[in-house]
């Protein structure tokens, strides 16, 4: 049963990783205007309807909320992005399993450097749809797409520190502590602290 248990989490380790195609190292190599480009590139591939929508929305989320700086801003994007998933409910689903690579990925505790490029950019990827979420947490939905990365309790290895610190020149906000800052867990009523 161990033995299962190790491959299943290491096939869904693997594919939480495959995915993530534009890294925050490479990304932050790029500029806002090569950015900009590929992302528009990617929506003229979906107003084409040649292709199928998911992937390509997803990689486009990715792409805009995996810079270190936000210099792209993406809501600028995510109302178009949203048309083209094809609704509101497409589009939450793909927000949601992006969450859930991320969570997964932060989770892993290998160190190869790989692991740790995709931990970082992650980082980034949850800490700034956070952000860009923070405005629509009224809204049930996003309410509890922010929910989710606050109570997964992401933990940040020593190891992710050292490698954010040398290569991102910046110390690490952990995504679930900022997620409680804007949508706060409530005490139940027996706790007066």
């Amino acid at each position: 049963m161990k033995l299962s248990t190790f491959f299943l989490s290491l096939i869904l380790g693997f594919s939480a990783n495959a995915a993530l195609e534009y890294h925050s190292d490479r990304i932050k190599m790029m500029d806002v205007e090569t950015l900009q480009q590929i992302v528009t590139k990617n929506l003229k591939r979906l107003d084409n309807k040649e292709e199928d929508a998911k992937p390509i929305v997803k990689q486009s989320i990715e792409i805009l909320l995996a810079q270190p700086d936000q210099s792209l801003a993406a809501s600028n994007y995510f109302v178009q992005l949203k048309h083209f998933s094809g609704g509101e409910s497409e589009f939450l689903a793909i927000l949601e399993e992006i969450i859930n690579e991320g969570i997964a990925t932060l989770g892993s505790k290998r160190k190869d450097k790989d692991v740790l490029r995709d931990q970082n950019t992650y980082l980034f990827i949850l800490n700034n749809m956070v952000t860009e979420l923070k405005d629509y947490k009224e809204q049930e939905f996003y309410k509890a797409l922010i929910v989710k990365i606050r109570d997964a309790k992401i933990k940040l290895s020593d190891a992710l520190l050292s490698y954010r610190l040398l290569n991102s020149m910046s110390g690490a906000q952990n995504p679930s502590d900022y997620a409680a800052t804007v949508v706060k867990k409530k005490n139940p009523w027996w706790k007066f602290w």
